[in-house]
């Protein structure tokens, strides 16, 4: 079991800035205009699990021998594909749903085949050998063991000093009680910007890939032609908000469906109702009110159902005058994915998603998880100094899955480009074709140059063709623009050599 102390990410990091109480100075520099996240590093902290292999280093006697992919017997295993039936931030776990070790084993069920035996032709019948041959179970696992420590800095209580303090003893142990309390509601809040961390998690996850993220603003514009409406003023559109309302009603209505739409593995996979985690920030969920509930005559008939209001996704920024809606709507944070950061002094090469404008996200419960355990506590007695040293600690289990359906709404995309050409050497008389990842994955690059002496472009292919004019070099750009208005772009250097 993996075991993480993090006590300094949440004390300089997620715990000031979740509750407000960040300092400005520690806002993060490559941030948006406007928005006061810092950057958020949830490698150490939030776990993706490991799909667990045949050749997956556990140890010949811990691995189920005829499925190769399962652990043999664990703390607690979840099966996730149950049975499917027709029709289609509470993410906490009891210990029985989480454990201290969790596997979650995904079956495959076998496809359908003709059985020719019925066919009754003179060549038919069937391939009888099949029933006494062995076919394996296609079936995988996902290992989760990602736990962190929690523990408060002691405190001493000294009997003698306080008591004097105190009219009597009985004041003095409701202040020591008081003191407790305390503790408990630290734990409480220590657990709910954990659910925070979790979904921050997801989201950057879902953002990264690009995978059922979904551009509320660009669906109305090009189901309305409406281009009125943009990511800065949509909050007093009727139009818009009732489209959107709309098209998240239908999601909602077809994640309930057995499908393999909206998880990242295309698995054919069914949230259903009672584990649907619904969440919109407060900003959108107040302008549904307002502007589409208020004014319908039969709000039953447009209103959302089965969502939760929540005021950010990952904190409130360090101004502590104006806690802005740019702020609570990003996500700034290098995604769980991108593993672990270099060793010291190393440049940090990780993918850091920065999104604002994100205003909901549906989930399936196995998506996204926290457990914590009951508090524990620890006193000694200084028999030297007569006082009381006190310390208490708790456990926390977290992960994400975005192999679990999921998808995240956004009004108006921010955009990311990144050219991933292996080579970027070419011969002056032949041609380079260039490639480049985008945030959405859609997006329409525009290829330039910084000049024509050595090789030209294609604006929109991307094909670099030399100029037959001998050695050099030419600065190659993708550039794409945002549904949000604003443009990304990325820059290589390519050699030209004398053919």
């Amino acid at each position: 079991m993996k075991v993480e102390q993090i006590a300094e990410v949440l004390n300089t990091g997620f715990y000031p800035e979740g509750t407000g109480t960040l300092g400005a100075d520690a806002a993060d520099a490559g941030a948006d205009q406007g928005v006061e996240l810092f950057k958020d590093d949830l490698s150490n902290v939030v776990s993706l699990g490991r799909q667990i292999l045949s050749d997956t280093p556990y140890g010949s006697e811990g691995m189920n021998q005829a499925l190769k992919k399962i652990i043999d017997k664990v703390g607690q295993t979840i099966f996730v594909d149950g049975s499917i039936d027709s029709g289609g931030f509470d993410i906490y776990a009891t210990d029985a749903e989480y454990g201290s070790i969790l596997e979650k084993i995904r079956i495959e069920a076998p496809d359908f085949d003709v059985n020719d035996a019925w066919n009754f032709t003179e060549n038919g019948g069937s391939s009888h050998e099949e029933m006494f041959g062995y076919h394996s179970v296609d079936a995988n696992a996902k290992y989760f063991n990602m736990m962190a420590t929690f523990r408060t800095s002691p405190y001493t209580i000294t009997e003698k000093q306080w008591r004097s303090a105190f009219n009597s003893r009985r004041d003095m142990i409701k202040f020591i009680g008081a003191l407790e309390q305390r503790v408990l509601s630290k734990r409480r809040l220590a657990i709910n910007l954990l659910s925070h961390k979790a979904v921050t998690a997801l989201i950057a996850e879902k953002l990264k890939d690009g995978n059922n993220v979904i551009d509320l603003l660009a669906e109305y514009v090009t189901e309305t032609g409406d281009d009125s409406v943009t990511a800065s003023n949509w909050k007093t559109s009727k139009e818009f908000l009732l489209f959107a309302n709309t098209y998240m009603r239908t999601i909602s209505d077809l994640m309930v469906e057995p499908t393999a739409l909206y998880n990242n593995a295309a698995y054919v996979s069914q949230t259903k109702e009672s584990d649907r985690r619904f969440y919109l920030i407060s900003d959108f969920s107040r302008a549904l009110e307002s502007y589409v509930y208020r004014s319908s005559y039969n709000e039953e008939y447009v209103k959302l159902v089965g969502y939760k209001t929540i005021a950010y996704w990952q904190g409130v920024g360090s101004d502590r005058n104006r806690a802005n809606y740019l702020t609570r709507s990003t996500i700034n944070a290098i995604p769980p994915s991108e593993g672990e950061p270099p060793e010291s002094g190393s440049p940090d090469t990780r993918t850091v998603i920065r999104q604002s404008n994100v205003v909901g996200v549906i989930f399936g419960k196995q998506a996204a998880m926290v457990n914590a355990q009951q508090l524990e506590s620890g006193v000694e007695f200084n028999n030297f100094d007569k006082w009381y040293n006190t310390v208490h600690m708790f456990e926390a289990g977290y992960f994400v899955d975005p192999d679990e359906n999921a998808v995240v709404f956004v009004i108006g995309t921010k955009p990311a480009v990144t050219i991933t050409n292996d080579e970027l050497t070419m011969v002056d008389d032949e041609t380079l074709q260039m490639t480049a990842a985008t945030l959405p994955p859609d997006a329409e690059i525009t290829w330039t140059i910084d000049a024509t002496t050595y090789a030209t472009i294609n604006a929109d292919t991307g094909l670099l063709t030399g100029a037959d004019a001998g050695a050099g070099t030419v600065k190659v750009t993708a550039t794409i623009t945002g549904s949000d208005g604003t443009t990304a772009s990325d820059s290589v250097n390519v050699t030209v050599t004398a053919g």
